[in-house]
């Protein structure tokens, strides 16, 4: 998708323009910091996502992302939120904090930049917010992360082979097979 000046125009973009343009609207430009405030949550996301595809990226990096993804789409959570209500938003949270701070850990600050969604300064302040996190990640339950996070993932996974054998009780021939099948119409 492109704009009338030709610049190509991402489809989250352009539709989070579109609300905030009719929200200003409707709302007479009273909300529209609180309109952009609630797409902070989207904004990561769509960060996380991009990264995840761009190939300058670490690749251990996007691995882990990809992982971290997964697991916030999934239904399925550690502490899940119809038990405990929104306390079960924690190890989201967590994830997405520990995933924020390897990305400005690792990840070219123009990179960040040019996949990000929102306002230039929102990312200075989540930049601010992922290193006042490393402290955070230096305890016990930040320690296991950072474990996970640096278990080396070899491309080349060895998986043992074992040999099939296929136990049948048929007589039958391969010709009588294909007869079979050619009068079955297969």
């Amino acid at each position: 998708m492109s704009d009338r000046s030709g610049e190509k125009v991402r489809f989250y973009d352009s539709l989070k323009a579109r609300i905030i343009e009719w929200l200003s609207t409707k709302l007479g430009g009273r909300l529209v910091k609180l309109a952009e405030f609630t797409f902070l949550l989207p904004d990561i996301m769509i960060l996380l996502g991009r990264l995840l595809l761009d190939r300058r990226a670490p690749r251990r990096l996007r691995i882990k992302l990809g992982m971290i993804l997964g697991y916030m789409a999934s239904p399925l959570d550690l502490v899940p939120e119809t038990m405990v209500g929104p306390i079960g938003l924690v190890d989201d949270l967590v994830l997405v904090a520990f995933a924020l701070d390897r990305v400005f850990a690792e990840v070219n600050e123009e990179i960040l930049a040019e996949h990000w969604s929102g306002r230039p300064e929102h990312l200075e302040k989540l930049g601010e917010l992922a290193d006042l996190v490393d402290g955070i990640f230096s305890g016990k339950v930040g320690g296991k992360l950072q474990h996970w996070y640096e278990q080396e993932i070899s491309p080349e996974v060895e998986i043992e082979e074992t040999p099939v054998e296929l136990v049948s009780e048929e007589t039958e021939t391969g010709e009588e097979k294909v007869e079979r099948l050619r009068a079955s119409g297969l």
